[in-house]
């Protein structure tokens, strides 16, 4: 293939652009998730979250005829779903306080504990970052699930600000508890503007 001068000026152009789709692209591989566990700020806490998991053989199972299931062990069919494990440090060992599911259909992205372990608080879906019921959602002292906010509920931004990719919408850049009852978020837009808010657990809304 021939290519005229005008032509041969646009190829470095052009190299250019594919490479930035390509980096892009490879900057939105997801892994799978990984059992995490979260502490508290002063470690008397931690909640163990534990990802969606599918049995290897699973999808074979379900395609499989009435007879051909029989072959199958339990450990195949069994899908574990996302949950979460809150432990409290003590001097004999960690204590159970309780396990939940979560609402994640994968995992959580992250997580924070509060320092009196009455509060696990979650940011986003896993492989889907700014998207959907999940972007923040929180836990009580018992597991039990208290509230769940879509991005434009928390948001100082408009939605349309934060820089996105193939999955996701990349919108935070930080979360940490102010107080056993108080968290403060940081949000980030495609222009850098940096902005905190602090959502109060109790009171379920942005102060």
């Amino acid at each position: 293939m021939c290519f005229g001068k005008n032509e041969m000026r646009k190829i470095p152009i052009l190299i250019i652009l594919i490479l930035a789709c390509f980096n892009q692209a490879l900057s939105d591989r997801w892994l799978p998730p990984k059992v995490t566990d979260y502490y508290s700020a002063n470690k008397k806490y931690f909640a163990r979250i534990v990802p969606r998991t599918v049995p290897e053989n699973y999808y074979v199972w379900r395609k499989a005829s009435v007879s051909e299931k029989k072959k199958f062990l339990p450990s195949d069919t069994a899908v574990v779903q996302c949950h979460a494990i809150m432990y409290k440090k003590t001097q004999s060992g960690d204590s159970i306080l309780w396990t939940r599911k979560l609402i994640n259909a994968m995992a959580p992205v992250s997580a924070i504990v509060s320092d009196d372990g009455g509060y696990l608080v979650t940011f986003d879906n896993w492989h889907s970052v700014g998207y959907g019921v999940d972007v923040m959602v929180f836990y009580d002292k018992k597991g039990d699930l208290v509230k769940r906010h879509m991005l434009e509920d928390i948001s100082p931004f408009p939605i349309n600000d934060y820089p996105t990719s193939i999955s996701s919408l990349w919108w935070r850049c930080g979360q940490q508890f102010v107080d056993n009852r108080r968290v403060e978020i940081c949000f980030v837009s495609g222009d850098e503007k940096i902005e905190k808010r602090i959502y109060n657990l109790e009171e379920k809304r942005i102060e």
